[in-house]
């Protein structure tokens, strides 16, 4: 549904670069070198190469075909990670990773890709995998605002695109009825600061038993 917005934002090439605060947070507490790593919605790549650069084997995920052949272009190094155009809703691989990322993604696809997201995500982890989370919820700051999607609950277009704000008890419970265990949750401020704001966002760490 962000396509179009995507690729004009990706466009102009200026988006930070440094990793994300999640993304380092997630290297120091769970990540140890030489495991594998699937990014579902890559965006401008700086998580990724990041993950790469800490010896990670990252496969990179994106929708947007330009930006995806700009990554493929300007980052030949590090050879550990590698930039894939297409859904990450609509996986058809088989591979299997030690950690599945993904970093305000899910409040931008529907409750039932979603389901579909998570589903295949158990399913591709591989044994003691972790699924690492950030994501808008019901607590976040601009929830509510915008113009209401019609047949979707919680679903909004607000600053030219679309987001979906996840109640955080039932996404944890979702994750426990597909066989999560859940590791570390927690809806707060603090995760994600951004041009002087400080937004409350969930994050949830969940493992493959």
């Amino acid at each position: 549904m962000n396509k179009n917005y995507w690729e004009s934002l990706y466009l102009r090439q200026n988006a930070d670069l440094k990793p994300s605060l999640f993304a380092k947070y997630i290297a120091d507490n769970f990540f140890k070198e030489g495991k594998s790593l699937i990014e579902l919605g890559c965006g401008n790549g700086r998580d990724a190469i990041f993950f790469a650069n800490e010896g990670i084997d990252v496969l990179a995920i994106d929708q947007c075909e330009n930006e995806i052949e700009f990554l493929k272009n300007r980052f030949s190094n590090p050879k550990n990670v590698r930039f894939l155009c297409g859904d990450f809703t609509n996986l058809d691989n088989n591979e299997s990773f030690d950690i599945i990322y993904s970093r305000f993604t899910l409040h931008s696809i529907t409750e039932k890709e979603e389901r579909k997201t998570l589903i295949w995500s158990f399913t591709n982890l591989n044994p003691n995998g972790i699924l690492c989370v950030e994501v808008r919820g019901h607590g976040n700051e601009i929830f509510g605002k915008g113009e209401p999607v019609i047949g979707e609950k919680n679903a909004y277009i607000y600053d030219e695109h679309y987001r979906r704000f996840l109640n955080f008890n039932n996404f944890c419970k979702n994750l426990s009825d597909i066989g999560f265990f859940i590791d570390y949750a927690e809806e707060a401020k603090g995760f994600a600061p951004y041009k002087g704001e400080d937004q409350t966002f969930i994050r949830v760490i969940a493992r493959k038993k």
